[in-house]
């Protein structure tokens, strides 16, 4: 077969299309002859064939392994391999993984790694020992791949008597390794990185084994911890070489496995942090003038990873040293160390060279600055902190807010010192932009937290500022932008202190976005404005608005020949901005020399898939109608015009690009509406808005379409039922035509997501004239019920009866039950799905609306309630393996079955803990000493209070009013919950002290709470 493979593996690669198929399909066909994992496995150990025909029969193993190994895998689709076919097969496997072939090796050792998450340790019991034989024993080559193997058996989890009865072996071999300087620098890596993953094993099973844990992982830190040490203080002279690169890489790694370490065990870092801080720290000092001549002046490559994929490259440490430096801040050790050496200025203190460091390491690396003059997108992601690209220019500014969280004073005075000396000399331009781009983010983060700094350093800083404003020269363009940033931030800061300049300030930003030719600074200085709207008084910004709108035309005029595909955050930015200057004076809408209307729709017409683009859009309207509600019907009325075109068709019958845009900010202008809505606004509306919802299958299209309609029930019903379409048809019997289209299961339940919230609102609404055909509507929604599985969309179908249930609760369950759907009941198609969806629920009206219909049918006391039976509590499997995520998908959930009363009662216990003044209370009146962790002892670093910033106790606690973790039930719902308990309780409803006895003990504690 071996001979026949060679064949197939040679047409594969034929430029043919047919003969390639074929041999493909040949491979196909061999998959159920248990001779052919044998083959290829045969192919890959003749070292005398040529590597692409190891490597291809590797490659298909691999496929064949996914699919024909284990059924636990998820691409597994049979035959099942033969158990003795495996055991030949394995042996062989680890030796090609330990191949001196770099890419048979790797193949090789992805496909053992993939086996062992199956059969080791029932099927394989001696894999580790064999492991741990070619790491001691074998030549680079071989240990590499044994690495890798055994890197995924511990990513994968082991088993705790597995790991316990192999950990010192393992522990101590990867030692031997890393400290081995006659090995290769990628192998002592690897073993690190090995080692991490003992760690994060060890981390993991430390809540079940405390004690023995704890003991173990002393053991293996102290034969680790002076070698981590040594590997940094090993001195970095240069990367240039392989050498200097393998040791960037060592370096890598062992601070990742020091962070791994402090992250689950803290207590035992702490024995090492005085030198292992001071050895990171000390070694920063001296890469920064490495990294800023190689990535600062010049232009490397940075993010570099090795084959084995481990970085490399010397920003990737900087960034690891950063981030490093920063979590070790906030210990007690180093914080007294920190202060016990001083604060002096001018580098003379290590907290001084600390923050010079800082400054260094924050320099716009020269590959950055290249790729934002050519692409100002690219600019603006990492200006507004939405880009992915961690680098140390974004770590240096977190480090210096973690200084500024730590030492308020002193980090701001030596900042200063700093700014002055870089001001003073012959320093480059990188610098200065430097220091302001730290001042840049501290002051943000002072103003946020309502901390002030002196007002002689913010009236000398200002002077600095002016001076980066007035610098000229191309080579300054990012200095300029950097001081029209930081004059905002300053602003926002320390308003009161320099007041008499904010005024100059603003219209230099004006002038400089029309009129300076770099775009950096055009597109900066209008971004201040989205800072000065909400730090300077109205009285000074209102003359300023209508000049900042046209700066705003302006600039969008000079990118007209811009493809509007390369411009997408640009236009972001300049919508966030438009918002925030709206907020001036909300009446600018209605001006027609601003058409801000316009503008804002102009805008959406470049950037129709860009969903954070569009969200702000709509978030300007939202504000506008929100916030100006005395101008609502003359808003209605300007916009309305503009909205009706966008929304209509053209003579060929093709819809506007903007239509969806148009349909959402409808329903946002009529969510803040006032009841009854300006006549014959229905009137414009419904034409358009049928269209869309009788012919349209557009999910967000639809969704914005229902939306519309739900509000006009909501605010003036009166209106729709007297509307009539131009063939005759009432507006309510249009409005069941559309609840039929998007209750049929041919329809995307993504698109009908707010088909109930529509019923429900007309059946709350239409009064009597629902009446007729409400049977014909709740069947119809009962029956969408057996198919439906999108959670929010059952919420919506569910709300329909639970809204009908808070009035006239015994009629539906009698409706319910006398309904067949197919072979079910439709009182058990109903309950089964609201009980089981009930946990997802969001919106806070809704869940309001939910636990207090679930409560009315408690009361019923129905006997048919009772005889449905539905999933209670998940049952927790019992297993001494660590459960990974492919583990987990193997095993599915599994509950226990209980009636509907007790599962109604399960659940509004739930909604009782997740909102319970005691608990609330007595959270947020402690302190962090009520929690700390034995282990956290040392950090200081988590004040004794929430603190973030310009928030209160009070709207921390509103947060996530539609989510689920973080809710609290209005005092209404609650009392109205509460009070439901102890009714139940203290009268027996429902045998409700029977159920009592079958809920858990932390149910029972929380209904314990309302005694």
């Amino acid at each position: 077969m071996e001979q026949q493979l060679l064949g197939l593996f040679q047409q594969t690669q034929d430029t043919n299309e047919a003969p390639r198929r074929a041999a493909e399909a040949q491979l196909e066909s061999l998959y159920a002859n248990s001779g052919f994992p044998v083959a290829l496995t045969n192919i890959a150990c003749a070292q005398e064939l040529p590597l692409p025909s190891r490597q291809s029969a590797l490659t298909t193993l691999k496929r064949f392994v996914l699919r024909c190994w284990s059924d636990q895998y998820e691409d597994f689709q049979g035959p099942l391999l033969n158990p003795e076919i495996k055991q030949h097969l394995r042996p062989k496997l680890l030796v090609l993984a330990t191949d001196d072939q770099r890419k048979v090796r790797g193949i090789a050792a992805a496909i053992l790694g993939k086996i062992a998450t199956s059969d080791y340790p029932e099927e394989w019991p001696e894999l580790l020992e064999n492991l741990l034989t070619f790491i001691n024993g074998g030549n680079d080559a071989a240990t590499n791949g044994a690495l890798h193997v055994l890197n995924d058996v511990l990513d994968e989890g082991l088993g705790e008597d597995q790991f316990f009865s192999m950990a010192k072996q393992i522990v101590e071999t990867l030692y031997k390794v890393a400290t081995d300087e006659q090995r290769s620098f990628s192998v002592r890596s690897l073993s690190v990185c090995t080692f991490k993953s003992c760690v994060d094993t060890l981390g993991m099973m430390r809540g079940s084994h405390g004690t023995e844990i704890e003991t173990f992982a002393q053991e293996a830190f102290n034969l680790w911890a002076s070698f981590m040490t040594s590997v940094l203080e090993a001195v970095l002279s240069s990367t240039s070489d392989e050498n200097a690169k393998g040791l960037v890489t060592l370096k890598i790694q062992v601070i990742r496995t020091i962070m791994q370490i402090r992250q689950h065990f803290p207590k035992l870092f702490e024995q090492h942090i005085e030198k292992m801080f001071g050895a990171t720290w000390a070694d920063m000092a001296r890469s920064k003038d490495l990294y800023v001549d190689e990535f600062v002046h010049d232009a490397a490559e940075g993010r570099l990873v090795d084959l084995d994929s481990l970085p490399y490259s010397l920003d990737l440490y900087v960034l690891e040293q950063l981030d490093f430096v920063q979590s070790c801040l906030g210990h007690r050790i180093v914080k007294e160390n920190i202060e016990r050496a001083g604060f002096a200025p001018g580098g003379a203190s290590p907290f001084s060279q600390m923050v010079y460091t800082t400054i260094a390491l924050s320099q716009i690396a020269g590959e950055d600055s290249t790729m934002w003059e050519i692409d100002l997108n690219v600019f603006l992601s990492e200006e507004t902190a939405i880009s992915a690209n961690y680098t140390p220019r974004t770590a240096s500014g977190d480090l210096i807010m973690k200084l500024g969280e730590l030492f308020p004073v002193q980090t701001v005075e030596s900042l200063f010192d700093h700014t002055q000396r870089i001001f003073a000399s012959a320093e480059n331009t990188g610098l200065k932009e430097s220091v302001l781009h730290l001042w840049d983010q501290l002051l943000n983060e002072y103003a946020e937290m309502g901390r002030p700094i002196a007002d002689g350093i913010a009236t000398s800083l200002l002077g600095y500022i002016v001076a980066a404003i007035g610098s000229s020269t191309e080579q300054q363009q990012f200095l300029r932008a950097r001081g029209y940033s930081v004059a905002a931030t300053l602003t926002k800061a320390m308003y009161t202190t320099i007041q008499d300049k904010v005024v100059e300030l603003m219209e230099q930003s004006i002038r400089a976005s029309t009129g300076d030719p770099s775009v950096i600074v055009q597109i900066t200085a209008l971004r201040t404005f989205q800072k000065y709207s909400d730090s300077v008084p109205r009285e000074f910004l209102l003359p300023l608005q209508p000049n900042v709108i046209a700066a705003i035309r302006t600039f969008l005029a000079g990118k007209e020949d811009d493809d509007p595909e390369d411009s997408q955050d640009v236009l972001t930015e300049l919508v966030e901005t438009i918002k925030c200057v709206t907020t001036i004076n909300y009446a600018a809408i209605l001006d027609d020399s601003l058409r801000i209307g316009e503008l804002l729709f102009s805008i959406g017409q470049n950037g129709i898939g860009n969903y954070h683009l569009l969200s702000i859009i709509r978030e300007t309207f939202d504000n506008i109608t929100e916030g100006a509600p005395d101008i609502y019907v003359p808003v209605c009325n300007k916009l309305m015009p503009i909205i009706t075109q966008m929304m209509d068709v053209d003579a060929n019958g093709v819809e506007n690009p903007l239509n969806g845009l148009a349909t959402e900010i409808l329903e946002t202008i009529l969510q803040n509406g006032s009841s009854p809505l300006p006549q014959g606004l229905v009137a414009t509306c419904m034409p358009r808005i049928c269209r869309i919802l009788l012919t349209s299958s557009e999910s967000e299209l639809v969704q914005s379409g229902c939306g519309v309609m739900k509000e006009i029930v909501r605010l003036d019903c009166a209106q729709l039922l007297g509307w009539r379409d131009a063939s005759g048809k009432s507006g309510l019997e249009i409005s069941l035509f559309i609840i039929d289209r998007l209750l049929r299961p041919e329809f995307s339940e993504a698109a009908a997501i707010e088909v109930g919230a529509l019923a429900a609102e007309i059946v709350d609404k239409a009064g009597d004239q629902i009446g007729p055909v409400l049977p014909d509507l709740l069947r119809a929604v009962a029956s969408r019920l057996l198919t439906a599985t999108l959670p929010p969309f059952i919420q919506s179908l569910i709300l329909v009866f639970a809204r009908l249930v808070l009035k006239q609760a015994n009629d539906v369950v009698n409706f319910l039950a006398g309904l067949m759907l197919g072979n079910r009941n439709g009182l058990e198609v109903v309950m089964s799905s609201w009980l089981a969806n009930t946990s997802y629920f969001s919106g806070y009206e809704e869940i309001r609306q939910n636990v207090m219909a679930l409560a009315h049918i408690y009361n019923l006391q129905d006997p048919r309630l009772a005889q449905i039976i539905v999933p209670g509590d998940l049952v927790i499997p019992t297993s001494t393996r660590i459960m990974t995520r492919s583990r987990a998908k193997q095993t599915p959930d599994q509950y226990t079955m209980i009636p509907v009363p007790v599962k109604i009662i399960k659940l509004l216990v739930q909604e009782l803990g997740g909102s319970s003044e005691v608990n609330s209370t007595k959270f947020f009146n402690s302190t962090a000493a009520d929690f700390e962790d034995d282990d956290e002892e040392g950090w200081e670093d988590v004040d004794n209070q929430l603190n973030i910033p310009g928030m209160s106790r009070e709207e921390l606690l509103a947060l996530g009013a539609s989510g689920r973790t973080s809710r609290q039930l209005d005092d209404a719902t609650y009392n109205t919950l509460a009070s439901f308990f102890k009714e139940v309780s203290s009268k027996n409803i429902g045998d409700f002290q029977s159920i009592y006895n079958t809920l858990k003990p932390e149910e029972q504690h929380q209904l314990s709470l309302l005694r």
